[in-house]
């Protein structure tokens, strides 16, 4: 009996090696999103959601903004969205952000997001910051859009443990990155919509498309993750950057109605050299520059929607919204 016991304790051992992954700590988990934003010091949270201010306050009372985004939306580093909160707060309009971001979330986990917690949060309004995590099946395999990296890893640990006897992420289906990507953020908006929410998304910038002109520092540090192929779709991630944001655009302008909630931002650092911290995430100049751009782009849109602001001025977001 006891060599049975010894036997099991090392294969269960063996199986937690095999889906651990030093270098890629999955830390806070969600059984449907993966890996979610951990406290980092933050004093309230709720259901995985950062809430700001960290005071006591009702959200009731105030303007409650919930917002979306991946490892480049990560509080406390990536705080663009109480950045904006706090300026709306400055210009006299209470606010609260519902903030729920996670390294690896994919627009999959935006429309995720949306169905479950936007009822209970009750938001005036909903913005994402989204767009890379989708390149190049980075995060979600060619025909499944629901079997995120960190979920598939933790579901697959349970079946190597014998505790379930098979992993389903639901029914196949095959779309390509851009074409996912615009799937759900026309979805995110049906639903958003339905609930009687208004619901807007930052195509967010990147290094590889766009304007953005380079120090020679960041051009060679992307240089040498632009030749490094995806195994998943067998091209070179800088090739699959621009095809992305390419596609993303072509169907767009194919159907405007359906995404007339895209906000491109690929552009928003042609002004801002050394915004980025590596090739995907900004540093602290790049996050302070994103959110000062898009404070005159929420406060439009909240009046656009009807959510009426104090002291707050209209201004044309033209050359903006993707058509």
């Amino acid at each position: 009996m006891d060599e049975e016991i010894h036997k099991e304790a090392l294969a269960l051992a063996d199986t937690v090696a095999k889906h651990t992954k030093p270098n890629d700590k999955i830390g806070y988990f969600d059984f449907l999103l993966g890996a979610v934003s951990p406290p980092s010091g933050h004093k309230r949270m709720r259901g995985g959601y950062k809430i700001w201010p960290e005071g006591s306050g009702d959200p009731s009372l105030t303007l409650r903004l919930m917002t979306l985004g991946n490892s480049t939306g990560v509080w406390p580093k990536a705080n663009w969205s109480q950045q904006v909160a706090e300026a709306l707060v400055a210009e006299g309009t209470p606010t609260t952000v519902f903030h729920g971001a996670g390294k690896g979330a994919t627009s999959t986990q935006e429309v995720l997001r949306v169905l479950r917690d936007a009822p209970g949060i009750e938001p005036h309004a909903i913005f994402s910051l989204s767009g890379i995590t989708d390149i190049g099946y980075l995060m979600l395999p060619p025909n499944n859009p629901f079997a995120q990296k960190y979920v598939r890893r933790v579901m697959n640990f349970l079946a190597d443990t014998n505790l379930v006897s098979d992993v389903l992420f639901g029914y196949p289906v095959h779309r390509s990155p851009a074409a996912n990507w615009c799937h759900n953020q026309r979805m995110a908006k049906i639903i958003a919509n339905g609930l009687g929410i208004p619901y807007f998304v930052f195509l967010q910038p990147v290094q590889g498309y766009g304007k953005y002109k380079q120090t020679p520092e960041e051009r060679k540090f992307f240089e040498s993750k632009a030749k490094v192929v995806l195994h998943a779709i067998g091209k070179p991630y800088g090739d699959c950057v621009i095809e992305f944001y390419e596609e993303v655009k072509e169907i767009i302008k194919a159907s405007p109605e359906d995404f007339s909630h895209v906000i491109d931002f690929t552009d928003v650092f042609s002004d801002c050299p050394g915004a980025y911290r590596d090739h995907r995430h900004q540093n602290e100049v790049g996050i302070a520059h994103l959110a000062k751009n898009m404070l005159p782009v929420v406060r439009e849109c909240l009046l656009t929607s009807g959510i009426e602001l104090p002291n707050a001025e209209i201004s044309s977001r033209s050359g903006r919204l993707l058509k």
